[in-house]
């Protein structure tokens, strides 16, 4: 009886550190952590807005040899994906949903089969020598057992972003990753230009795929036309849609006499324009930074837009075998 009496003490003890305790936890359970890398936040943001490389430094992988992680990288960053399966770390997903470049990252991340996603926020500030990143997750939870079960799970957590801060830290500082170059920016008349050209649409993911079918399209109709190709491969981009990623754009090839339309193929004469460029040094890969900058300028200079974008490939792979020396003319004509 008094045995009994001892069991019933305890298990109302139990019972009522379930219950009490949770009510001084906070419904949203927030986790945060921070570090300066010697680095400037453009090196920094691709690398963790694409999850490139997130295998060098994820806390969860490095300690899962069984695990095994899928990255789908996204123009613009919005909707690149990153999921995950082991033993020990589970299955999962991360989804970017918002972006500010080179200052601030949203992600949802769901855990399993979960069908409310926890929110991951990452911060870059520049600061002397540096950048200061900051990690931070928040996840809304359930009374009592949401909450207690956080109250844990917050401290493994904060240690996870710990450990994974330092090892991006470290990937980041000992292997300095050569960041594409973006040269001198004007504004300057492009002077007219004939060309062949195909239409095409998609998003970047497929456009590359497309590129090589359309150029192949659009070379041999350059041969058959007897023509002389007078520039270098281009593509122009008519539109843009951020909500989707996807493009309406024209492939093409500059030649240096009118030709004529055959087909998909359809003769374009270009007048001349003016337009703000620059030209891009490094892989296509990092095209975004130098959008980005290119859009910093136009805005700054209350310059206004056609909505459109050229791509000149000066130097490709088809004359230089190393990305970082590939030279690409960004163009974007003006009102």
């Amino acid at each position: 009886m008094k045995a009994l009496k001892v069991i019933l003490i305890i298990i109302g003890v139990l019972v009522a550190a379930i219950l009490i305790v949770p009510l001084f936890s906070p419904a949203t359970a927030e986790v945060s952590s921070e570090t300066e890398i010697a680095l400037e936040p453009a090196a920094i943001f691709p690398i963790v807005a694409s999850f490139m490389d997130r295998y060098e430094w994820d806390p969860w992988m490095t300690q899962d040899s069984t695990a095994d992680a899928k990255i789908e990288p996204a123009s613009g960053y919005v909707g690149s994906t990153y999921s995950w399966e082991g033993e020990k770390v589970g299955t999962g997903r991360m989804e970017v949903i918002s972006v500010k470049e080179n200052k601030y990252i949203e992600s949802s991340l769901w855990f399993g089969d979960v069908k409310t996603p926890s929110l991951v926020e990452w911060n870059f500030e520049p600061v002397t020598g540096g950048t200061r990143v900051v990690w931070s997750f928040s996840q809304e939870t359930n009374y009592p057992f949401g909450r207690l079960g956080m109250m844990l799970g917050k401290v493994f957590l904060k240690q996870s972003f710990e450990l994974g801060l330092a090892n991006l830290k470290e990937f980041l500082e000992s292997t300095p990753k050569k960041s594409s170059d973006l040269g001198s920016i004007s504004v300057v008349p492009q002077e007219a230009f004939l060309a062949l050209v195909a239409d095409g649409a998609g998003t970047m993911e497929t456009i590359g795929e497309q590129l090589g079918e359309l150029y192949g399209l659009i070379y041999a109709e350059v041969e058959a036309q007897q023509l002389q190709v007078s520039g270098p491969a281009f593509v122009q981009y008519l539109d843009y849609d951020e909500s989707t990623g996807h493009s309406n754009y024209r492939a093409g090839f500059q030649v240096s006499s009118a030709g004529k339309d055959a087909a998909k193929v359809v003769a374009v004469a270009y007048p001349e324009m003016k337009v703000v460029q620059a030209i891009h040094t490094g892989p296509y890969e990092e095209f975004t930074t130098s959008y980005g900058k290119l859009s910093d300028y136009v805005s700054s200079n209350s310059l206004e837009l056609t909505g459109e974008a050229f791509e000149f490939y000066v130097t490709g792979m088809m004359q230089e075998s190393d990305n970082s020396k590939w030279e690409t003319l960004i163009a974007f004509p003006l009102k």
